[in-house]
This record gives C-alpha cells, structure tokens and sequence, in this order.
C-alpha cells in the first residue's frame, strides 16, 4: 500500500542537508553581519512544509453523482458474456469533501507518508484539490447497491478518514518544522562562530566609521539622531557589519595639538596650577575640548569617566581615552600605563597620557619616562620622539595581534 512512497522524516533530512549547504554558500559577511534568529527565519521559511489548515468558513460536504459506465463482458455473468460490454450501465458514487485553506506545498504533503498512518487504506485514494480533500466510493453500479445507511456509515468513515491523515500529516510536518528551525538556527550559529574565530577575517569583514571631528560652528552642539528601519519579515535581511569607530590620525593629531597648547600655557604661570590637582587639571583641559570641537555622533563630545579620564564620547562607546596624572615616579607610570590600558579594548586605536610634574628635575622625569615607557611588559615597537616633552609607542591591549599608539605628553608646573 505505502511500497515506494517518501515518508516526512527522509524528506526533512533531506531539507537540513539543503539548508546546510544553502548556509555555507552565504558570504561572511552576510552570516556575521545579520542577526541569527532574522536569518534563521528568513532561510526557514523558504523550504519549511506549511500544514494543511481546514477552512472553517466553507462546510464539509458529501454529494452522490449519477453515471453512465460500460461493463465489460468479462465483469458480466457467464450466461451473458457472450453478449459482449454493457454499455451505459446507470451508475452511482458518492463523494466526500472537506475544504481547507490553499497550500502551496499540498502536493508534497500528498506524496509523503506520516509516521502514523492507516493500513486499511492509503493516502493515495484521497483525492488532493488545491481548496479541498476529497474520497469517493461507488454506491450503485452492476449487481449491487447499497442502502441508505450503508451509505451514510461509509460517508462517515471516510469523513474519519480524510479527518485522521490530515491530523496525522500536520503532526509530522509540525515536528519537522521544528527540528528544521532548529538545525538552520544551530548551523547558522556554527558558521557564525568558525568565521568569528579567524581574527585576521573578523578585522577584515569589520565595518571602519571614520569620526568627523570639526571645530565648532556654533555655540552648542546639536545631537544627531539615527532613525531605524525595521526589517521587512521575511525578506532577506541586510548583513549589519561590526562598526570599528575610528578617528583618523590627522584628528588625533588636532586633538593633541589643542592640548599641548593649553597645558603649555600652565607652565608660563606654574604658580597658578602648582597646587591643582589630577581632576582639576583634567577639567580645565575637558572644558577647552569642548569648546573647541564637537563630533558627528553627540552633542556630547568629551566628558569625563572615572576620577582622572577624559573620553571622546560617540552614541555607540569612547574612541579616544586620555589618562590624566601628576608625576610620582617611574612605578606610577607603570601603573599609569597599565591603567590607560585597561580602559582600551581591541577597537581602539590611541591612546594619550598627560603627566604633570611638579619636581625641580624635569630633565631627569623624561629619561626615566621614556625607560618606563619601553620597559613596560605591553610595549611592542615604535618609540619616537615627537618632540622633547611628546612620544609615543606602540602597545599590545588584550590582543597579541592588536596594537594600540600611546601619546606621552609631559608638563612641568614646577615652581620655587
């Protein structure tokens, strides 16, 4: 009865193997850019079965159609086949239908065997319209004819019939469906994860935003407000890269320029700031920022975190971290150092240290900083002096493979 016919659990198989390879066939950046549970659904419902819905607005009916059929001689009486056919014997069946809503996928549903099912009858007699499932059965025909509540018995165990396969069908199409989703979801998040690994390719499929950094135009900032499209369900979703948010070097190099200029005019008039300490040193030169620059992304440029940072403060995190300290010795700059970079991740590209010192000596805190500097456990390469009282170098932040360039900026506020 079901000899050669596909059952659900092959045909499902067959759709992780094609789900599969459809997901090894999207580009990276599609798969790392795009959010799992959108793309999961988006490849989901491409291939998933729908299942049979019975449309509760129309009635289940049956109906008995008269016919006309010719008998063959070989299905007449001995005594009277030797007449030949019968043509035009007056014929009757019945036909059961209960109407469902239109399904795409209703010829596979037809062809697929559920894991429960009948051995008294197959799927196959069922008749599968694209509005309605129907069986039909002979009620008259030659030699024989059934009564009224014969008639009404077998309409009732078809309706059962036609009842049982569609419930039996949307159970194995429901847990098919579900193991489906979960294996596109669970094979989209393997490859997400074996592309996330390769560090070389996650930087290379990372999205670069240079940061406009201008002089002021106008006396306040203005916040620059994004507006988000909602995805349209089930359309392929647009892959949103990973945002490395960056300034270029030209605006470091602005930003520091300010800075120097504002510090170095502590040292005309070190009376005046001999006795500031680390935050109200660090808040002259953040009110100076401000006033100065703002940027493309907040109203807000430079604020102050922590007890003596200044950041550079974008709507989706800070690009630019200065470390602001008064001279304590080669240790403290140490720990200054390793301060800076605990607040630096792998997205950052400069960092600024600006010391203060307050001891007769200057010359002697500038060999002992540059030593400092070069002997720290994260220093890489790349130590240069920019002028006598600015270096910089290169460092390691977390990442072996991650490089940060470090500003040194050094002020004496010394006075007798």
């Amino acid at each position: 009865m079901y000899r050669d016919q596909a059952d659900f659990f092959s045909y499902y198989r067959q759709l992780q193997e094609q789900v599969r390879g459809e997901v090894l066939r999207e580009s990276e950046e599609q798969i790392l850019g795009t959010d799992s549970n959108e793309m999961a659904k988006y490849v989901y419902e491409q291939c998933a079965i729908a299942p049979i819905e019975i449309d509760k607005e129309r009635e289940t009916n049956w109906d008995l159609q008269d016919y006309l059929k010719d008998i063959p001689a070989n299905q007449r009486e001995d005594f009277y086949q030797c007449e030949g056919a019968y043509p035009n014997f007056p014929c009757q069946r019945a036909t059961v239908e209960v109407p469902i809503i239109p399904n795409r996928h209703l010829s596979v549903i037809a062809g697929l065997r559920a894991a429960t099912h009948s051995l008294s009858y197959s799927d196959r007699d069922f008749n599968w319209g694209n509005d309605c499932i129907s069986r039909s059965f002979e009620t008259k025909g030659y030699e024989f004819k059934m009564d009224e509540q014969r008639i009404a018995n077998e309409v009732n165990s078809i309706l059962q019939s036609i009842n049982d396969t569609i419930n039996w069908k949307n159970q194995s199409i429901e847990k098919g469906n579900k193991e489906l989703y979960a294996f596109v979801w669970d094979t989209i998040e393997k490859r997400k994860g074996e592309i996330a690994q390769n560090k070389e390719k996650l930087s290379t499929l990372t999205k670069t935003v240079s940061i406009p950094l201008k002089k002021k135009q106008s006396a306040g900032a203005q916040v620059v407000r994004v507006a988000h499209t909602p995805l349209v369900q089930r359309v392929k979703p647009k892959p949103t890269l990973p945002e490395e948010y960056v300034l270029d070097e030209a605006r470091i190099n602005d930003i520091i320029a300010l800075l120097d200029n504002q510090a170095k005019s502590f040292e005309q008039t070190p009376k005046a700031f001999k006795e500031l300490g680390e935050e109200d040193l660090r808040d002259i030169l953040l009110s100076n920022l401000n006033s100065v620059f703002e940027g493309g992304a907040t109203g807000e440029t430079f604020s102050k975190k922590g007890k003596t940072d200044i950041y550079l403060k974008i709507a989706k995190g800070n690009i630019l971290i200065c470390e602001c300290k008064i001279w304590g010795g080669k240790a403290l700059y140490d720990e200054t150092i390793d301060q800076l970079r605990g607040y630096l991740t792998w997205r950052h590209n400069y960092g600024i240290m600006i010391t203060f010192a307050n001891t007769k000596d200057f010359t002697k805190v500038l060999k002992e900083s540059g030593g400092a500097i070069q002997a720290h456990s994260s220093y890489t390469n790349g130590f240069r002096k920019v002028g006598d009282t600015h270096f910089v170098s290169n460092h390691k932040v977390d990442d072996d493979d991650k490089q940060v360039k470090i500003h040194h900026l050094f002020y004496h506020l010394y006075y007798k």
